[in-house]
């Protein structure tokens, strides 16, 4: 399990440094004005149902019924894929066109504060066009990733999402300088990286002895039970998602500037999340599946221990760690060109809101799993459904008084009301899920932070942050993480952690 997310995260890693380049080359371009605002609400509405329908809920629909499937013998596994990947080929069909068709209503509905300014209305609308078919080759790619996880391969599906910041890159050097409107070559560049995921996948397929031939049985009970799992499965993957597309929403009915703020913080809040969150429970799924189908649930539930206790120890000093140092990391990163200081001040402060539910987007990622493994997905489905109107009323609530920090502040709460009812559901049926020992590797990660921040601290008053030179910013930034880094884990020995050495030797 730590080896298959170790791995998971690794790639994620390098996909997630070529999206902060990806990202920087967007700000130069775009800024934090008109311009980027429709790009970016753009960009989320295939991103959107992308994590709704596909990405994350594909996987938890497919991945217990695979499992099931490969004890009848692979025969039976791909004849089952192939009946799922013609369903879903025609699916995506049919709604990428009537995406296209009906884009000006999905704009109003995901960006109503921008259809009384012509100009950003009719930015986003063209744009969202243009990258809208890049849901139906994501989609296929997701399914192709969720088969790959089901087999133990973890490699390729975690590599590829590196392929579109190579091609939004390529867009923003090669394509941008040759367009009067440079969101359009990123327009572009989105299409692209979709047909590179897609096309990366078949060779990894083919070593598993799947060559995807898609056919027609939406009939054949694996469908049938995979779409029981799926319709659930929506909302409950999809919580965090819909809580950040409520206070886009929201953000579109604020000054210009509010979108991108909450686009580039949310980037950032990313990477520990998919680091973290999003590796170990790519990692569990398969291992606590494979558990439950051959009735081992005392393996599971100590997998899940292990894991929840994984997370805490590694998320923990992420959260503060963005929390102390959001300003210095947008500065360093994003302002620059038509990226503004001022711009960067005000996105520093949605990451501090985001922040804080760091490890709630953590936690609520792996406990839905473990109930997905169960073949639970109505569950997650009405706690989702809670903390959605959680977030939507917090939103109300904050956005007078906080402004768009309100609205990141208001996902952050939500997700930790998510986390609760996920625990209290699992625990209810399970018992507990932590032993003492676990607790305390948890207490000891609190404790251990204190001197992380306390070495910042020192930091920032004998070097402050350099408020011009790039480099020095970087080599600031560089040594504050470095130093952070090596204070927590020194801190956690000396309070006689050893968590580690025991990973290496269940890995």
């Amino acid at each position: 399990m730590l080896r298959a997310a170790a791995k998971v995260g690794s790639w994620t890693m390098l996909s997630r440094i070529l999206g902060f380049v990806r990202d920087i080359l967007l700000a130069r371009l775009l800024g934090a004005g008109a311009l980027a605002d429709a790009f970016f609400i753009a960009f989320k509405l295939p991103n959107f149902f992308r994590r709704m329908f596909a990405e994350g809920t594909l996987t938890v629909a497919l991945v217990p019924v695979l499992a099931e499937e490969r004890k009848k013998g692979e025969e039976d596994a791909h004849a089952y894929l192939n009946a799922l990947a013609g369903l879903l080929l025609a699916a995506l069909l049919i709604f990428t066109v009537l995406g296209i068709v009906f884009m000006p209503w999905l704009l109003l509905l995901f960006a109503p504060g921008f259809h009384d300014e012509p100009d950003r209305w009719q930015q986003a609308l063209h744009l969202a066009r243009w990258m809208f078919p890049y849901l139906a080759l994501i989609s296929l790619s997701a399914m192709s990733w969720a088969v790959l996880n089901a087999y133990r391969k973890f490699s390729v599906a975690a590599a590829s999402p590196a392929l579109l910041n190579v091609a939004l890159i390529f867009a923003a050097i090669v394509l941008a300088p040759s367009f009067e409107n440079p969101a359009e070559a990123l327009a572009i560049g989105v299409v692209l990286g979709g047909l590179l995921q897609l096309a990366i996948q078949f060779p990894a397929l083919k070593r598993i002895g799947w060559i995807p031939k898609p056919s027609w049985r939406p009939r054949m009970p694996a469908i049938t039970q995979t779409m029981a799992l799926f319709g659930p499965a929506v909302l409950g993957v999809a919580a965090v998602q819909i809580n950040i597309l409520v206070g886009t929403i929201l953000a579109t009915l604020l000054p210009t500037g509010a979108v991108s703020y909450l686009y580039y913080a949310d980037r950032i809040v990313q990477l520990p999340l998919a680091l973290f969150g999003i590796a170990m429970g790519t990692a569990l799924l398969p291992a606590l599946s494979d558990h439950l189908a051959n009735n081992r649930p005392e393996d599971a539930k100590r997998e899940l221990c292990q894991g929840l206790t994984w997370l805490t120890w590694i998320t923990l000093p992420a959260m503060l760690g963005i929390l102390w140092l959001a300003e210095p990391i947008i500065r360093t990163l994003f302002e620059h060109g038509k990226f503004t200081l001022d711009d960067a001040q005000a996105t520093a402060h949605a990451l501090q809101a985001y922040g804080v539910g760091l490890i709630a987007f953590c936690w609520a990622r792996v406990l839905s799993m473990a109930c997905y493994a169960e073949k639970d997905a109505k569950a997650p489905m009405r706690f989702a459904a809670i903390s959605v109107v959680a977030n939507i009323i917090l939103a109300l609530l904050l956005i007078k008084p906080l402004g768009y920090v309100g609205l990141a502040l208001a996902t952050a709460l939500a997700s930790f009301i998510n986390v609760a009812l996920l625990w209290w559901n699992i625990r209810k049926r399970q018992g507990g899920i932590l032993d003492a020992a676990s607790i305390k590797r948890m207490l000891r990660a609190l404790l251990a932070c204190l001197p992380m921040l306390a070495a910042l601290y020192g930091l920032e008053q004998q070097w402050a942050f350099p408020d011009d030179a790039k480099l020095m910013q970087g080599l600031w930034l560089t040594v504050a993480v470095s130093s952070g880094i090596l204070t927590y884990f020194v801190s956690a020995y000396v309070l006689g952690e050893r968590l580690w050495q025991r990973g290496a030797k269940h890995a």
